[in-house]
């Protein structure tokens, strides 16, 4: 069955004729493994932007680039060559050569495959398409018609058999022959997301400490970087789709949701570069990746020709408060608006102490924001497009720090945004103009509840503009053309299978004898996050969740027969911390697995007392450490803001050293997840469950889970769900939290 992914959709007059095509091709195409691009960013090595109307990559036809012009028999008053003489201008034009359009843009897609030797034998084509003229009209317009040059698409050729005809009788612009499975598959990644996705190198190297019998880990992740990132049409939607309004991406840890809004900037920024875009995210610690991904997408789709220094005056990636030091989004808005930006003093002062997480400071400070503005009469706008990573982590449950019923960051996140231009208004067309906040704004943000820290909030639509407004925002599934306003993500390439399930398990406590801590209501709800189910959830029987190899691509699983998670118990602190050492050792001598490549999580409070411990201990043994948020590695925690780095988080040749919440977002091949007891000894608690779940979904192989005189029920719930694997059995119980996501099930009735 053939796949359509439409980038944008603006309503502009030439988008109508496309549309038609597009429309007639869903059912021409129907019966073919056909995937189509409308007006996919192709962009020269001399940094112009090219478009083609739609670019087809088929396993038999290969690339076919149509030209669509949407004008009517009567306008085309004469043809010599490839040039068309038109009677009235279309689009301020009076002579169009559409097939030297389209060769060109066949040219640029030619040069881009010559990066990938497996694509030399693709044939292209480029064929122009007039969906306003017939076959007989165009041959009874006269000899120079009839026996023109240009290979072409009419309105009524359309159905599959015509459109099949037209495109094998279209000459090659580069003679090819049909492609096998594994040509189509590296032709399909060579244009999406996963066949440019930066990935760090693996090499091996000697370790003296491994015997010939022993397989390393690092072999092991050598061989699993040589698998190719499968075509993920979902992905391709999220990435290279800007919708005209909002839009809400819920992914599971490890789906690629902060590279893919990195990447949906930067397709902003190359196609729109007068926008003023956000790019939020609410742990400092991300700054550099943020930075480093964006600056990827834009040179890999520039050509080379756009780096993020030269984009950062438009697209500001910003923490979500921010401080004097660093621009972040709050402040950047409270500067904009020309009121002093608070800081954590004035939420302690204003909340009389009854703020102290990040999360409520940064929502109590967007609150006071709106009020002030509001108060002063201010136009909040100044961005086109805000994207918010994390977006879980900016929610609050405390009614109290609403602005007007609404989730106050999101509301001045949402009121930042100049209004999308429409060629429709929102509702139809009102007796009076549609009120400002009601008229759509692209406010696009990627969550997963499951790493909620501080709060409980699922960040649904309602809840954060309030029901009105999000009924009005959230008529129809889709934009035009097809443009999704809400996806779920299921797929995870980051953590292994086993380890993602055991995450899962744990962190709702699906094993745990008192009752699930979490709780997804259906099967629809477990298929979203990539489970199978089996059984009846309508009743307390036992169900059997399953997740499926194609929802866990990650080949570690598949490459390694041993267990992924080793969980050891210690009688003391000293002991977990001892072995901790040895455990970072021998990862280095004999897996192979250099220090940098670990990482190491203190679970509990974010106090440093935890930190400092592991600190001592591994600097006792000679190894490199680095504290994340410090100036330089192989000190203790630093408590001098001179000697502090908020965004740092990894040095070369160092075991970075964290507590959960700076550790959202990075991942490391062998993850030490210590205080396991710390777990145990609020073990009913939501929030604890989750920084477990966090904590595990940061490894990209493997996980040693340690803790000390853990309680015998909640040891033995640990090992139970490590002995399951990738499938769990469990029965379903009143739970604290409930999982599934309100806007899931309005798309579910709506569609």
């Amino acid at each position: 069955m053939a796949r359509f992914i439409v980038t944008e959709a603006t309503g502009a007059p030439g988008e109508v004729g496309e549309l038609a095509i597009i429309d007639a091709l869903r059912p021409a195409l129907s019966s073919r493994d056909t995937v189509v691009f409308w007006r996919y960013p192709l962009n020269t090595r001399q940094g112009q932007l090219r478009e083609p109307d739609l670019l087809l990559l088929d396993p038999e036809w290969g690339v076919v680039v149509i030209e669509v012009k949407n004008i009517p028999m009567g306008q085309i008053e004469s043809i010599q060559g490839y040039a068309w003489r038109l009677s009235f201008p279309y689009f301020d034009r009076s002579v169009l050569e559409p097939y030297d359009q389209a060769k060109q843009q066949a040219r640029v897609l030619i040069e881009r495959m010559r990066d990938h030797p497996t694509l030399s034998g693709v044939p292209v084509r480029a064929l122009v398409a007039l969906p306003r003229v017939t076959r007989d009209e165009w041959n009874s317009a006269g000899q120079s018609f009839l026996f023109n040059d240009t290979p072409l698409l009419l309105g009524d050729e359309l159905t599959a058999t015509k459109f099949e005809r037209a495109v094998e009788h279209t000459p090659c612009v580069r003679s090819g022959h049909a492609l096998d499975d594994d040509t189509f598959k590296a032709l399909l990644s060579a244009f999406g997301t996963g066949g440019s996705l930066p990935v760090a190198e693996v090499t091996p190297r000697p370790t003296p400490g491994s015997g010939r019998a022993h397989v390393r880990r690092i072999d092991l992740l050598a061989k699993a970087a040589q698998q190719r990132r499968e075509f993920d049409l979902q992905q391709e939607k999220i990435a290279k789709t800007i919708p005209p309004g909002v839009q809400r991406i819920r992914g599971i840890a490890g789906s690629g949701k902060t590279v893919l809004l990195a990447q949906k900037a930067a397709n902003m920024h190359l196609r729109h570069p007068e926008w003023d875009i956000a790019l939020v995210f609410f742990c400092r610690a991300l700054y550099e990746q943020m930075q480093l991904q964006v600056d990827h997408w834009l040179r890999a789709q520039s050509n080379g020709q756009v780096r993020y220094v030269d984009a950062r005056h438009r697209i500001r990636i910003l923490h979500a408060w921010g401080s004097k030091d660093q621009p972040g989004f709050y402040r950047t808005v409270a500067e904009h608006l020309g009121i002093e930006p608070m800081n954590v003093g004035h939420v302690k002062s204003i909340s009389r102490g009854s703020v102290s997480s990040p999360t409520g400071g940064v929502v109590l400070s967007a609150r006071e924001l709106l009020a002030e503005a509001d108060r002063r009469g201010l136009d909040v706008q100044m961005f086109d497009a805000v994207l918010i990573d994390e977006g879980q982590d900016l929610v609050d449950d405390d009614e109290a720090l609403k602005y007007d019923g609404r989730q106050a960051f999101y509301w001045l996140a949402y009121r930042s945004l100049r209004p999308v231009p429409q060629e429709e208004p929102l509702l139809g067309e009102p007796a009076e103009p549609v009120e400002e906040l009601k008229r759509p704004r692209r406010l696009i943000w990627a969550y997963d509840e499951a790493q909620s820290l501080d709060n409980l909030t699922i960040p649904e639509g309602g809840k954060l503009f309030g029901p009105e407004l999000h009924r009005i925002l959230n008529v129809g599934v889709t934009y035009r053309g097809g443009i999704g306003k809400s996806e779920v993500m299921r797929v995870c390439y980051r953590t292994p299978g086993p380890i993602l399930v055991a995450a899962h398990a744990l962190g709702m406590g699906l094993l745990r004898h008192e009752g699930t801590i979490a709780r997804l209501a259906n099967k629809r709800d477990w298929d979203r996050i990539g489970y199978k189910v089996d059984g009846d959830m309508r009743t307390r029987g036992p169900i059997t969740i399953t997740r499926p190899p194609e929802h866990s691509p990650n080949l570690i699983a598949r490459l390694d027969p041993s267990p992924l998670i080793d969980f050891q118990t210690y009688s003391s602190r000293a002991q977990e911390l001892e072995a901790l050492a040895r455990n970072v050792r021998y990862a280095v001598e004999v897996d192979g697995l250099s220090l940098d490549r670990q990482l190491i999580i203190c679970l509990g409070r974010p106090g440093d007392r935890a930190i400092e411990a592991v600190f001592t201990a591994l600097r006792r043994e000679g190894l490199n450490v680095y504290v994340a948020g410090n100036q330089r590695g192989n000190v203790p925690p630093a408590r001098d803001w001179r000697e502090q780095n908020r965004n740092g988080f990894r040095l070369p040749d160092h075991v970075t050293v964290t507590n959960v919440v700076r550790a959202k977002g990075n991942e490391a091949d062998l993850v030490h997840v210590v205080g396991l007891d710390e777990v145990a000894a609020q073990e009913g608690s939501v929030t604890m469950r989750n920084q477990l779940f966090v904590a595990l979904t940061r490894s990209r192989g493997w996980v040693h889970l340690s803790g000390t005189a853990l309680p015998a029920s909640f040891e033995e719930e640990v090992r139970a769900v490590l002995a399951s694997g990738e499938q769990i059995t469990f029965r379903l119980s009143t739970a604290k939290r409930n999982l599934t996501d309100q806007d899931d099930e309005d798309d579910a009735v709506s569609a």
